[in-house]
């Protein structure tokens, strides 16, 4: 089994649930579907418990969060192809903080009818990037089918100030 490397973490409560969430991809096959849990039932909600994976480096619990209208990822994608992508993903998703803000639909974003778009605010090493995630309809609740990594900005390099991209 290949593990992704994990951070030093201060508070044991989130090594605790760190390693019970990674316990439970273990025991699932990876396109058994597994005991999955019911997706958030607001899109925002969504997004939140997907950035706080992020933040606990918790492939498991982004894989649960994050998929299509047929279902997670975690219960149709291959194991080691899920957690190669989800790694990208959390590493352009690192942040001290994000905040959930008003947006309006950005042209080239492919949203389907009856899809959701949430724009977040990530505070990383001094940028403030707007980040879109394109939310999909399952279960009674949603899932992120799609994430603008591009508007997160390279995450190994600081930002530049506005007047050096004009």
């Amino acid at each position: 089994m290949k593990l992704t490397t994990i951070r030093s973490v201060a508070q044991p409560l989130y090594l605790a649930v760190l390693i019970a969430l990674s316990g439970s991809i273990v025991s699932c096959s990876s396109r058994s579907g597994g005991a999955s849990i019911p997706p958030p039932v607001d899109p925002e909600a969504a997004v939140r418990g997907f950035l706080q994976a992020v933040s606990a480096n918790s492939i498991a619990a982004m894989g649960q969060l994050w998929g299509t209208s047929e279902g997670p990822a975690a219960g149709k994608m291959d194991r080691e192809t899920l957690e190669q992508r989800l790694t990208v993903i959390r590493i352009y998703l690192e942040h001290e903080e994000f905040a959930i803000v008003p947006g309006n639909p950005i042209p080239g974003v492919d949203v389907e009818v009856g899809e959701r778009v949430v724009f977040v605010q990530l505070s990383r090493m001094g940028c403030t990037p707007t980040v879109p995630f394109t939310l999909t309809p399952y279960g009674g609740g949603w899932l992120i089918r799609s994430i603008d990594l591009a508007s997160a900005g390279n995450p190994s390099r600081r930002c530049q100030p506005e007047s050096l991209l004009r």
